[in-house]
């Protein structure tokens, strides 16, 4: 699962496969005032996120809906914004399937470049994660556009554009965590992710569980627990680093890292 992301206040580029991207442009069709907002930490699912497309051949990034609301949905903005509240994983093992993402997956993939994100062991205790050189992970995703046709609104904008991150069975190390892990890419991978064409079979051939020795977690504070939370408290330490290893997964009265600074 990942429900909560952490990205950077500002990305004037991003190197992905040796190729160099800047980000000088984003999308001129109006999208929903929400979009609009400053950055902020601990993102959840119905805030908005910046996502990284590929358009003719050039990086786009654009703030996406954290909850994708497929393109045939029905009724008023409120109303698929409710419907549509718990689309923000994809499960890889049935993203090619289920209506809201067998045509994104096919034609509308993407990358959400984030600081890191966050996992809860045992639904109260939160953990951080990301790299231990602090550079931005690629996590997997999918995206659609919405349009409302209802007259009320317009004032907002009628369009919402969305995404879901794509999720597998974690790896040894996002195993101590939880049961699933965002997809990580990078390299030539998460190059290839964005390209247009790409066969079902080479698709999920992405999708499978990965070990990465950057990859670092600790224990955060409980604050981290608040979605109206947005400040930076929501990633600091409270202990240390969960070393990697092939310990299972952590238990409220095992957990070694419990011990403060």
């Amino acid at each position: 699962m990942c429900g909560r992301l952490n990205q950077y206040i500002q990305l004037q580029f991003l190197s992905i496969a040796g190729r160099r991207f800047g980000f000088g442009r984003k999308r001129k069709e109006q999208e929903d005032q929400r979009a609009r907002k400053d950055f902020v930490y601990n993102i959840c699912p119905t805030d908005y996120a910046e996502v990284l497309t590929m358009e003719d051949g050039e990086a786009v990034m654009q703030p996406m809906r954290f909850g994708l609301i497929p393109k045939w949905a029905t009724g008023s903005k409120t109303e698929v914004w409710r419907k549509f509240m718990l689309t923000f994983n994809a499960r890889s093992e049935t993203v090619f399937d289920l209506a809201s993402y067998r045509r994104p997956i096919r034609s509308q993939r993407c990358l959400i470049p984030v600081r890191g994100w966050h996992e809860w062991p045992d639904r109260t205790t939160p953990y951080y994660i990301h790299r231990t050189d602090d550079e931005p992970l690629l996590l997997a995703g999918i995206w659609d556009r919405w349009e409302s046709h209802h007259l009320a609104d317009d004032e907002t904008g009628p369009i919402v554009t969305s995404m879901s991150i794509i999720t597998t069975p974690p790896g040894r190390y996002m195993g101590k965590f939880h049961d699933r892990s965002p997809l990580v890419l990078d390299g030539e991978e998460a190059l290839s992710w964005l390209q247009p064409g790409v066969l079902e079979a080479d698709l999920r051939e992405f999708m499978r569980p990965r070990d990465d020795s950057q990859l670092e977690a600790y224990r955060v504070s409980t604050a981290a627990n608040k979605a109206k939370n947005k400040t930076e408290e929501v990633i600091e330490a409270i202990a240390r680093p969960v070393p990697q290893g092939d310990e299972p997964m952590l238990k409220p009265d095992t957990r070694e890292d419990l011990q403060l600074f």
